[in-house]
């Protein structure tokens, strides 16, 4: 609890001052975290997905409760990032993964995993993988490769019911013999076996504690992605204390934001799931200042040390293979789906607001009339040749009521200014108007009320100069992977040359048994299960077993 303190107490100060970074005594404790990086292969070809489990664990090995938001960069030999992903971290666990498309060359690479706020004491994880490209033109080096030994057929302690199967026969993997204790969190990965040894010095479990910077660059991310803008004007002296607004396309409540001295500002998001945000200063002379995002997403410190992929034509063989079976699991991918996990998108604030749902009424043309024959609640009035919505607290009659303090437009979690603008948008495409009859503080301003609008596709974007849209990286989404059954009837007249059997991130271990189905390739399959107990212990089991024709 002191470090959670320790850490705010941090963010607060970085957050007030105006320099960038925070002078501090090294020689007291700070938490520290590690990464460790969980994946089904070190080498993949074009085609074919690489999955990852994220374990953040803090300086007592434990799972940290520290950062909420992990990245993924995967670097190519000539040090360039061709590759980012964030992940959203929950109690110090998350996953993702990223398909091995034709823009990425032959190669060795480099994945790395890291927190934000790792970067200050320059820790990450670091792996080596191979990619093999065999549509580019790009020719990889022959060599001598180590041939992998061969396994007999008969597996010393296995964990499935037998050693070996026929194709497309169901798998079945008793937990109970993992030996795992209750409050384990695993990885399970099922592949056919490489036949051959790639030159690799990787090494999952080494963690290293290195003496946190004199200052602190980087912020840790306590509740989720921070993110670092910036806003400029001709006038230097008026970029402190302005109100700025972020919104995407969703229907909740914009965030809000006050600059420093230097126009600087911090958004906490706790859950970006959308590439697209907009920002805008919340001025009546907002088109006057520039905004931008300061981007410190990427590792500083690249990694070094790529070894050469060589080659030799009988793995080159099993390799064209692979990409032949990519190929056909690929085409068939629109019936064997993974299933993204919708977000638990409940509305953010303001349970006793009014919703009309303008389905429920007759449709009126314009936003004018709807609000006169419907919205008892709110009216709109001409003042000073401008339209603006008038929301009166609760009780208080709209009829000839204007008030000085303006009320407060939302239209698909857009902050709209200038209400004006959006008086003549189409009715048609409104689905519900809700109305919280309540002053209400917002940033370093105070509404009188204010105004929901929904549309039914939830893709307003506002009209203005003052507005800026902004890509950004949003978190890697939650999914529940496509699992074969052979017992539905469906999945028997798709062919399957699936050589990634099995991945599950989240594996239950309170039930008594996995269950899988080998694929249409016979060969040796290797079982990896891997992750940590509760107190920290890495967990490592490998067994394997054999598909005969």
């Amino acid at each position: 609890m002191k470090k959670i303190i320790l850490l705010l107490f941090i963010c607060s100060l970085v957050h007030a001052q105006s320099e960038r970074t925070l002078s501090i005594d090294p020689t007291k404790e700070f938490p520290q975290e590690h990464i460790r990086l969980d994946y089904n292969d070190d080498l993949l070809v074009t085609g074919e997905t690489l999955y990852y489990k994220v374990y953040c664990l803090d300086e007592t090995k434990k799972f940290s409760t520290y950062s909420k938001v992990a990245y993924l960069e995967l670097v190519a030999s000539d040090h360039k990032t061709i590759l980012q992903q964030k992940i959203h971290l929950k109690s110090g666990i998350g996953y993702g993964d990223f398909f091995i498309d034709t823009s990425i060359k032959t190669g060795t690479y480099k994945l790395i995993c890291y927190t934000n706020w790792m970067k200050n004491y320059e820790n990450y994880f670091e792996n080596t993988i191979f990619i093999v490209n065999p549509f580019s033109n790009d020719h990889y080096s022959k060599g001598s490769l180590k041939k992998a030994s061969k396994t007999n057929d008969k597996y010393n302690n296995s964990i499935t019911d037998k050693s070996s199967y026929y194709k497309r026969e169901k798998v079945v993997i008793d937990i109970k013999q993992l030996h795992l204790s209750s409050e384990s969190n695993i990885s399970i990965s099922v592949k056919r076996k490489n036949n051959f040894t790639l030159p690799l010095n990787n090494h999952k479990t080494t963690f290293q504690h290195k003496q946190l910077s004199k200052n602190i660059r980087f912020l840790p991310e306590l509740r989720g992605h921070i993110l670092h803008g910036k806003i400029s004007a001709k006038n230097v002296n008026q970029l402190a204390n302005k109100s700025i607004s972020l919104s995407i396309n969703n229907n909740h409540l914009p965030l809000m934001a006050t600059t420093n001295h230097l126009g600087e500002f911090y958004f906490n998001i706790p859950y970006l799931n959308e590439n697209t945000l907009y920002i805008q200063v919340l001025s009546s002379n907002a088109s006057k200042y520039t905004i931008e995002l300061l981007n410190t997403d990427k590792l500083v410190d690249k990694p070094y040390n790529f070894p050469p992929i060589q080659l030799t034509e009988e793995i080159v063989n099993s390799i064209q293979d692979r990409s032949k079976y990519a190929q056909i699991k690929n085409a068939y991918y629109s019936v064997k789906k993974d299933a993204i996990t919708p977000l638990n998108n409940e509305e953010l604030l303001f349970k006793n607001k009014t919703v009309y749902e303008l389905n429920d009424y007759t449709r009126f043309k314009t936003l004018k009339e709807t609000f006169t024959e419907i919205i008892d609640k709110a009216k709109i009035r001409n003042i000073n040749d401008k339209y603006q919505i008038i929301v009166p607290s609760e009780g208080i009659k709209t009829t000839g009521f204007i008030g000085n303090i303006p009320s407060l437009l939302i239209v698909d979690g857009h902050i709209v200014n200038n209400h004006h603008n959006f008086i003549d948008f189409e009715c048609s495409k409104i689905k519900t108007i809700a109305i919280v009859n309540r002053k209400y503080s917002y940033g370093n301003s105070i509404y009188q009320g204010i105004t929901f609008v929904e549309t039914f596709k939830k893709n307003y974007t506002p009209i203005s100069n003052s507005v800026k849209q902004f890509s950004v990286l949003p978190m890697q989404p939650e999914k529940k992977y496509f699992f074969e059954n052979y017992n539905m009837k469906s999945q028997k007249r798709t062919p399957d040359y699936r050589t990634q059997l099995y991945w599950d991130p989240n594996v239950d271990i309170t039930k008594k048994e996995i269950v899988f189905y080998t694929s249409d390739i016979t060969g040796e399959f290797e079982i990896e299960i891997e992750g940590f107990t509760k107190n920290g212990a890495p967990i490592f089991i490998k067994n394997g077993f054999m598909v005969r024709k």
